[in-house]
């Protein structure tokens, strides 16, 4: 395969975790269980990629395999690629070596034990790789993960390692380990340079913004489409979550009105993108480009 049919292709990831059980956890401290919400959303994800004929690749949280290991079955019978999400949605900056290497195998052996699968990938929760916790590299490889898709090179809110390389790249490790890091997509609006290939730019932007992104960032490398499935989830939240937030000041109040803001559009953008670009699961993407995939040091 050249580089051409590279840049002419997109990856499709889908990041599993349910809205509702990380928002009571993240905003109000309150711990329950995911969902079947995420159950409803992944399989409306899967029937439209059967319409369209494409396959993707799933970053699964552990706590979702644990609760609905049917759901991890399904995705893999249909020939959509495994990786991991974690376990919980802790983001990496809230992990010890330690504690991040223990989540993320207890979610990698959970996920393949139930699939029958090896796991290849894996994604961060909010994208949580940076120049500061790059030393979950070194916990990704002892763990055997072939390559990684978490970095975001370019500072974007709470989030981002700006100067990072934008293309798939090898990363050298010590004693002679290596991974490869698959970062996301970002390109250069007027004067800025944004994430723009998923999640709350694909819901907050019109289609014309995402699909001009896409065809920009074709004439260099792979786009990396990510998006959550709770995105698709256009229906009202239970009355918990409205209660608590209730008790919130105003301008958090607000932020969380914008949590939900455009999800009645996401899911016709992204049946348009599957109808204008060509997508596959990360690993495909990564075999194409493999024998140009240089080597980097971090």
């Amino acid at each position: 395969m050249n580089s051409n049919l590279y840049t002419k292709s997109s990856a499709l990831t889908i990041d599993v975790e349910d809205g509702v059980n990380i928002i009571m956890r993240d905003h109000f401290k309150k711990e329950m269980p995911p969902t079947k919400r995420v159950v409803q959303n992944v399989q409306r994800l899967l029937e439209l990629f059967g319409e369209k004929e494409v396959k993707a690749t799933f970053f699964i949280l552990g706590e979702i395999a644990e609760h609905y290991p049917r759901l991890i079955k399904d995705i893999a019978s249909k020939g959509h690629e495994l990786g991991v999400h974690g376990y919980y949605h802790d983001q990496i900056f809230k992990l010890t070596p330690d504690s991040a290497f223990n989540n993320i195998k207890r979610a990698k052996t959970l996920i393949e034990d139930i699939s029958g699968v090896k796991v290849a990938g894996f994604r961060a929760p909010a994208f949580s790789v940076s120049e500061n916790t790059s030393w979950v590299f070194e916990v990704l490889a002892e763990l055997d993960f072939i390559y990684d898709s978490s970095v975001v090179p370019v500072k974007a809110g709470r989030y981002g390692w700006p100067g990072f390389n934008k293309d798939i790249q090898k990363l050298q490790l010590k004693n002679d380990r290596t991974i490869i890091e698959v970062p996301m997509s970002v390109t250069k609006f007027l004067w800025k340079t944004l994430p723009a290939c998923g999640g709350g730019y694909l819901r907050y932007f019109p289609y014309f913004v995402t699909n001009y992104a896409f065809s920009k960032i074709q004439k260099k490398r792979s786009p990396i489409l990510y998006l959550h499935p709770y995105e698709i989830d256009t229906g009202k939240y239970p009355g918990y979550f409205y209660e608590a937030k209730s008790a919130l000041p105003l301008n958090k109040r607000i932020s969380l009105s914008l949590y939900r803001l455009n999800k009645g559009t996401v899911y016709e953008k992204l049946s348009r993108l599957l109808d204008n670009f060509t997508f596959m699961p990360l690993s495909n993407i990564i075999n194409i480009y493999k024998e140009n995939i240089k080597i980097r040091a971090i």
